[in-house]
């Protein structure tokens, strides 16, 4: 099929230059041709406002030259071009076209991109939980953004690092620890059954006991500080809960379906930050204050970054300077992706400023992501030990796509699908209550719907097997498509568009939107529109091709998201 879009605007900038040679329009500078699809399907499939563009250089009315091009233009490729007030051309295709569009998804090679941009090599961090604390639902959307990113990056071409960055030092681990010296030092540890959920809840504890009797602070202080120096038993302590938190981060992932291609850890990173403070200082990008290492960003309107505390102690900034160094001179990639909470967005201006002020120039971005709640929860806090665990809201999800779909083989895989979609189909900037209810129905912008469209096409596609009725005999006709199915290839082929929209906006809940819209026109069609018709063998080849076509640009949204693709409901 190729770029349509592309196609379009070397046409017009042909048709516009042959009326300049021809003395029909003056000689200007063609404007570049901009050819977009319009948001209402009545007006054509593509349509341009380079007549309105292109009148204003030559001071005649955007009308004329629209008709101008509208004569031109005018070819069989098009059932017809239409000039609409006050200047735009709408370009309207024939049958085949959409035909043509149905063909080009069902061969190997589908989606065809195109092949003059640039790939890159690319890092996406994402996930970068804190050992010793519980891993829960808002950890959850980073995840699902995170690895949906890696996937559109991979599906375009680009080579793509999956990355994450663990949490395994500072004050949260040495109140972690202290609170098992504390209150937990005659049990045995390695009996607890679920060791994450015991140290999220004893950090929970520690925190609230310092919080209670601050008596208890200088207890932890000292407890803290000889971590920091290296003793030997609390670094044991420290090991083996931290493979605790390890373990079970990687049962999460494997659930989830994500990978990492590389792991980076706090505690590796800050013994590198502390090696780079001298020449940070020389360079006058970080200064002493009061004892404390300070990035004073003040003319900048970004405040002041503290990297090392008075008593010594490092904060991430210190770690996240070698660490972006790291990714680029070691993995050779052209552009960094941080997901990150939006609390972190201050931060991430910050330490991307001070990286430039090192002389540090490369394509860094911060996505942000807002947080989520259960419906008529209270906002979570690991420090207050009232979070919502990810095991707890996948457990509660199962049993309740178990009681909706009794019969469904893979109840696990749904009940997956229905929180990814919930969280994905919200933008990043959104707040999300989570309603477990409201994610598992059938009539709603839910994943269970997404896939129910898939199943539905599985089960077309049986049906016509016992029919002995394949799309590979239907020769496509001249016939007039029917609007439905109009509608329902147009959506189609925005897919490659909306990929490549996705690789460079990074709007991931776009996706998730495209998979309902498809599923919408999908169902309108099936409603309205026989596919299996044994009195007309070729019609029904013909449909059975279109809702293949569906079924595969549905199957590859949701390996973008993550959600699976079910035979059965």
């Amino acid at each position: 099929m190729g770029d349509m879009k592309a196609i379009l605007e070397k046409k017009i900038r042909e048709a516009l230059s042959q009326l300049q040679e021809a003395g029909t329009l003056p000689v200007f500078a063609v404007p570049e041709v901009r050819v977009e699809r319009p948001k209402d399907d009545r007006f054509g499939e593509y349509t341009t406002n380079i007549a309105l563009v292109s009148a204003k250089l030559v001071g005649k009315n955007p009308m004329e030259i629209a008709r101008l091009l509208q004569e031109k233009l005018t070819s069989e490729d098009f059932e017809k071009i239409e000039v609409a007030h006050p200047g735009y051309l709408n370009f309207y295709f024939p049958s085949r076209y959409f035909q043509d569009i149905v063909l080009s998804v069902l061969q190997p090679a589908y989606p065809e991109l195109p092949v003059s941009r640039q790939r890159e090599k690319v890092m996406v961090e994402y996930s970068q939980p804190n050992t010793h604390k519980e891993f829960h639902i808002g950890h959850l959307r980073n995840v699902f953004i995170g690895s949906t990113l890696v996937n559109v990056f991979r599906k375009t071409g680009d080579i793509v690092i999956a990355a994450n960055y663990i949490g395994d030092t500072g004050t949260h681990i040495a109140k972690c620890l202290w609170g098992l010296r504390e209150f937990h030092s005659g049990e045995d540890l390695d009996a607890v059954s679920d060791k994450a959920e015991f140290l999220g809840k004893a950090y929970a504890e520690a925190t609230q006991k310092i919080e209670e009797k601050p008596e208890y602070e200088d207890a932890f202080k000292a407890l803290q500080k000889k971590f920091e120096e290296g003793d030997a038993d609390l670094v044991a302590l420290w090991e083996k809960t931290r493979q605790w938190s390890l373990d079970e981060f990687e049962r999460i992932y494997a659930e989830l379906g994500v990978s990492f291609d590389e792991y980076f850890f706090e505690s590796v990173e800050e013994q590198t930050g502390k090696a780079l403070i001298p020449e940070l200082l020389e360079k006058g990008v970080v200064k002493k204050s009061e004892g404390a290492i300070v990035a004073d960003l003040e003319q900048y309107g970004l405040g002041v970054l503290v990297l090392v505390r008075k008593d010594g102690s490092a904060l991430y900034g210190l770690k996240d300077i070698p660490l972006a160094k790291k990714k680029f001179e070691m993995f050779g990639i052209d552009r960094s992706i941080y997901v990150v909470d939006i609390r972190q967005e201050l931060y991430f201006r910050q330490l991307f400023k001070i990286l430039e002020l090192y002389g540090f120039h490369k394509k860094m971005v911060y996505c942000g992501y807002e947080f989520v709640a259960l419906k008529g929860g209270e906002s979570m806090s690991s420090r207050k030990g009232n979070v919502v665990s990810a095991r707890a809201l996948i457990d509660a999800m199962v049993a309740k796509v178990i009681g909706q779909f009794p019969l469904s083989p893979h109840p696990e895989a749904i009940a997956l699908g229905a929180i990814k979609f919930a969280m994905l189909k919200h933008s990043a900037e959104s707040k999300i209550e989570f309603d477990i209810e409201d994610s598992v129905r059938l009539d709603g912008a839910t994943g269970p719907y997404v896939q129910y469209a898939y199943a539905r096409i599985a089960s077309i596609r049986a049906k016509a097997a016992e029919k002995n009725i394949s799309w590979e005999h239907a020769i496509a006709s001249e016939r007039a498509l029917e609007e439905k199915e109009k509608n329902l290839i147009r959506e189609i082929s925005k897919f490659p568009e909306l990929l490549l929209e996705v690789r460079e906006s990074y709007e991931t809940h776009k996706l998730a939107h495209y998979a309902l819209r498809l599923a919408d026109r999908f169902h309108s069609f099936y409603n309205d529109c026989i596919v299996i018709d044994e009195k007309n063998m070729k019609l029904s080849g013909e449909r059975l091709r279109l809702v293949l076509a569906v079924q595969k640009v549905l199957g590859e949204t949701f390996l973008l998201i993550g959600i699976s693709a079910p035979e059965k409901m």
